[in-house]
């Protein structure tokens, strides 16, 4: 009993550094992010990501490399919607304050409810209505259209709907996201965004951004598939969506020095509560990540 409860605690360790991990997106974007052409830094986020499962993978998934070549065009378009989740959401931490980005981006189990209702043909039922009310006043409340940091919101609004959508395509082909399946999807995301550093030039990555594809990226990946080894996906989702807002916040206010603002404290907190109350009383067969 004593061996079972010990391994079942490192599972919930594991999905709390990957809400750790992917907190801490934003301060790597913001500390190394000016060294590089945007789109570059999507290119080496991907790509150091995509290192660090190369050497991994294959250790914890036997069967990494052994893909059918009928999955092979679903990677490569999960792979695209990878490279362009990432690449836009260094664009929107570059744009505006963290705590706008990372508490929009909670918004993503949102946008998968909308997706699966026209994708899936999921009914809308009472906990879902209840979700959609709760989610609408924490965004107005929040208020993306403000000044400060405009572009960035409306770039955030994007990539939670393109992360929506983006999962809910992986329900529909029926594909899970095992380590093994990620690897792949690295490798085209950075097979895509191989021509933008080409074109624009490599430039000299520091430690931030290797930091940002193998901490905020890779790793948060690798251990997210290990938490949920364990763990059911309601819970991982709901221990990662309270964690991870929180990481960010606290690491712009310590680190950066960013100022707080109320009102997306309070819209962003609700809009927290909404996806912690989606995955709390839905079940899903896929688990739902941040970008």
């Amino acid at each position: 009993m004593k061996h079972f409860m010990k391994h079942f605690t490192i599972h919930y360790v594991f999905l709390i550094l990957a809400g750790i991990f992917i907190g801490t997106i934003g301060l790597f974007v913001k500390l190394g992010g000016s060294a590089v052409n945007p789109f570059v830094l999507g290119f080496y986020r991907v790509f150091f990501a995509f290192l660090l499962l190369l050497i991994i993978s294959p250790l914890i998934d036997k069967s990494t490399f052994k893909v059918k070549n009928k999955n092979l065009k679903e990677d490569a378009l999960i792979g695209l919607l990878f490279a362009i989740n990432f690449t836009g959401t260094n664009i929107a931490f570059l744009l505006a304050p963290i705590q706008n980005i990372a508490l929009i981006l909670s918004m993503t189990p949102i946008f998968v409810l909308i997706f699966a209702y026209f994708m899936l043909s999921e009914k809308i039922t009472k906990n879902k209505v209840v979700t959609l009310i709760i989610a609408l006043i924490g965004l107005v409340i929040l208020n993306p259209l403000r000044p400060e940091g405009f572009w960035g919101n409306i770039i955030a609004l994007f990539i939670v709907a393109s992360g929506g959508f983006m999962f809910t395509l992986l329900r529909k082909i029926n594909r899970d996201e095992s380590i093994g399946n990620v690897f792949w999807f690295f490798l085209f995301a950075t097979l895509f965004m191989l021509p933008f550093p080409l074109i624009l030039g490599f430039g000299r990555p520091n430690m931030s951004i290797v930091s940002l594809g193998i901490i905020s990226t890779g790793a948060a990946y690798l251990f997210y598939n290990l938490g949920y080894e364990k763990v059911e996906a309601e819970v991982g989702n709901m221990i990662t969506n309270i964690v991870t807002p929180i990481t960010a916040i606290l690491f712009a206010f310590l680190v950066l020095d960013e100022p707080v603002y109320r009102n997306v404290l309070i819209g962003g907190g609700i809009l927290v509560v909404a996806a912690v109350y989606l995955s709390t009383h839905i079940k899903r067969p896929h688990k739902i990540r941040h970008g």
